[in-house]
């Protein structure tokens, strides 16, 4: 007999008449991929992937309301355009799944270069936009109006295209919490001052939408739990106002102010805004479901969660990015299987640089109109004798690929397990997740029938011996030395992981601030470390993308690690390092020096293999130091390449 071991989360929830047969919501995220105004087929199949994934409910991310609020250059709600939306809302629900919209305005946080007038940029008050510097107009009657009519015609369209919810963004500095805001809504009249009327236009809005879509329709928001700085709204307060608005909306997600929360990167502990939607249902004010987001990362996590009473269900972002088949895998118990997500944000910095939308860990994702869906990646034509030459990330992926194809794939490793340079991550104060990647990498080469040969070179006897149909070399790479005088008194980064005993003493010097020499800094620095990071440049961790870049000045700033940018080393010695700045030298004491100067490819072998078997490929940092997503990205298509043709 079945028994399920999350009953909690895979518990169904009636909404209106409908029924959510789950508590996972696969939140509204990113991806803008539209022409026109329009979805491309792209971007429906990204949102049936997380339909088929298994998950309850699944959102299409912020559908502009109206020309002066918007933040993307989004969606354009046309009769045109209806029977593009009506498909995704289609390719939704005929998997399982209930289809949302998330209908935003962005007050004063609106990207200028999406709005056409350029006089209907409003807000609670007078003043300009933050990024932009644009003027932003203080709302009256007549604005109010027509941001509310906007709403109310973009529910309805959205309603009309087959949406079942209604999902309204009252949240993360858009319109609606500027608002709720205490801090940004310094009105005089009775949309400001008192928590009551600062609730009075978002609960208008929601009462407009209820009205235009009737009965029949789920009406949801998402809520900043507490804007998380002295003066703000507090998560009672938001108490408050769902207690107000659950007379038009059926349940509410709370995330949070705080763009480090909202984004929780590999710094921020999981779960970062779960007490916030506890505390919100402990008032006993909230008499609807209320979700929760940020950093939920497992069906456990998720499970234990609803258990307890923090919250009725989960919304996942990430997690479903990095793996969209979370909820079906749970309930086929193959939890295990599961596809960790890093914590990177490289999903959100790509997508927010205008690039193609790139996860670290999942080489499908935001591909399905080209490559299929999920763990579907097909069989090969041809069986193929695959040899991959390296077991750090690169290696296992382009070993588990090639398995998964049907393939008899032999890994080799010279070292005595498998990791790689991901080794480190075992024992970084700040790496948990790239630790259960690793693990789940090392789980998935013995579950695919890998055959593995570890502590072996791979050289010229072993290949002709193996006569492999093809080669995917995964050597890695080597730390460059920096042309330092008496740069032998130093150690390279990875010696405070791999050799700490080496790494002796209270005070330690880091030559190169880029993201390896900064992220050890801060695992000395959370050890009790005095560190110190000289950077050349003017800025540190320029290899990190905005977003991530924010967790970790908050992390830098949090455990006091000192970065010295503008620092050009002269001189390493026994006792510590000489640099230059403005001009004057500085000799900083230290007890052990270590170096993070880049890394150089490690792909001597390639070129003396490259003609012993039909298809030989170079990938990750071999091929081209990088990170996580090269390294998965490169040794996928690799091995999807072999036995992809008859010959």
């Amino acid at each position: 007999m079945y028994i399920q071991p999350y009953p909690n989360l895979f518990k169904p929830l009636a909404l209106r008449g409908a029924i959510m047969k789950n508590r996972i919501m696969s939140a509204p995220n990113m991806l803008f991929h539209t022409v026109d105004g329009r979805p491309t087929e792209y971007y429906i199949r990204y949102l049936e992937h997380k339909a088929r994934g298994g998950a309850g409910i699944v959102t299409l991310g912020e559908a502009n309301v109206c020309d002066g609020g918007n933040h993307t250059p989004g969606m354009e709600p046309t009769w045109d355009n209806l029977p593009i939306f009506a498909e995704m809302s289609q390719a939704i629900r005929e998997n399982g799944a209930l289809a949302a919209v998330e209908l935003t305005h962005g007050g004063r946080s609106v990207k200028p270069q999406y709005n056409c007038d350029q006089t209907k940029l409003f807000a609670p008050v007078d003043g300009t936009n933050p990024m932009y510097g644009t003027k932003i107009k203080g709302m009256d009657e007549d604005d109010m109006r027509y941001v509310v009519d906007g709403y109310c015609d973009t529910a309805e369209y959205y309603r009309n295209a087959g949406f079942d919810i209604i999902h309204v963004h009252a949240g993360h500095s858009w319109l609606l919490e500027q608002f709720l805001s205490p801090i940004v809504n310094t009105r005089d009249d009775e949309y400001g001052g008192s928590l009551e009327n600062r609730m009075r236009f978002p609960l208008r809005v929601l009462r407009a939408i209820r009205e235009r879509v009737g009965e029949a329709a789920i009406v949801s928001a998402r809520i900043s739990g507490s804007e998380r700085v002295d003066g703000g709204f507090t998560p009672e307060d938001m108490a408050e106002f769902i207690n107000k608005a659950q007379e038009f909306i059926d349940f509410a997600e709370i995330s949070s102010e705080d763009f480090v929360y909202t984004f929780g990167g590999t710094f921020m502990p999981r779960g970062q805004n779960v007490e916030l939607a506890e505390r919100i249902k402990r008032t006993g004010l909230a008499d609807i479901p209320i979700f929760t987001i940020g950093s939920i990362m497992s069906p456990a996590q998720a499970e234990e969660i609803i258990a307890d009473g923090k919250a009725d269900g989960v919304s996942m972002s990430r997690a479903l990015i990095a793996d969209p088949y979370l909820p079906a895998k749970t309930l086929a118990g193959r939890d295990g299987e599961i596809t960790p997500c890093l914590r990177c944000l490289n999903c959100t910095d790509s997508d927010n640089l205008g690039k193609h939308f790139v996860c670290s860990v999942n080489p499908l994702i935001a591909r399905e109109a080209r490559l299929g869906f999920g763990e579907d990646i097909g069989t090969a034509k041809q069986k193929k004798r695959v040899l991959v030459i390296g077991g750090g990330p690169a290696g296992m992926n382009g070993a588990i690929t090639a398995a998964r194809r049907g393939h008899d794939v032999t890994l080799v490793e010279r070292g005595g397990e498998l990791g790689g340079m991901l080794r480190f991550a075992d024992t970084d104060a700040h790496k948990r997740d790239l630790r259960d990647y690793k693990d789940f990498l090392i789980r998935s080469v013995q579950a695919a029938g890998v055959g593995t040969l570890l502590g072996r070179e791979a050289d010229i006897a072993l290949v002709e011996g193996l006569e492999p149909d093809g080669i995917i070399v995964a050597t890695g790479s080597t730390p460059s030395v920096p042309g330092i005088p008496g740069i032998a008194h130093a150690r390279h980064a990875t010696a405070a992981y791999f050799e700490p005993e080496s790494v002796r003493g209270q005070k330690i010097a880091v030559i190169g601030g880029g993201l390896v020499g900064v992220e050890t800094g801060l695992h000395l620095r959370a050890l009790g470390r005095d560190v110190v990071v000289l950077e050349a440049l003017a800025e540190f961790a320029r290899d990190a993308m905005m977003v991530y870049k924010m967790g970790l000045w908050r992390k830098i700033a949090e455990l006091g690690l000192e970065v010295v940018t503008s620092a050009d080393v002269k001189e390493v010695a026994e006792n510590g390092v000489t640099y230059e700045k403005d001009g004057e030298s500085v000799s900083l004491s230290a007890d052990a020096v270590l170096y993070a100067a880049g890394m150089r490819p490690n792909a001597g072998i390639y070129f003396e293999l490259y003609d012993k078997s039909p298809l030989v490929r170079l990938v990750g940092d071999a091929k081209k130091p990088g990170k996580v997503d090269a390294a998965v990205h490169s040794a996928f298509f690799a091995a999807m390449e072999i036995g992809r043709y008859e010959f």
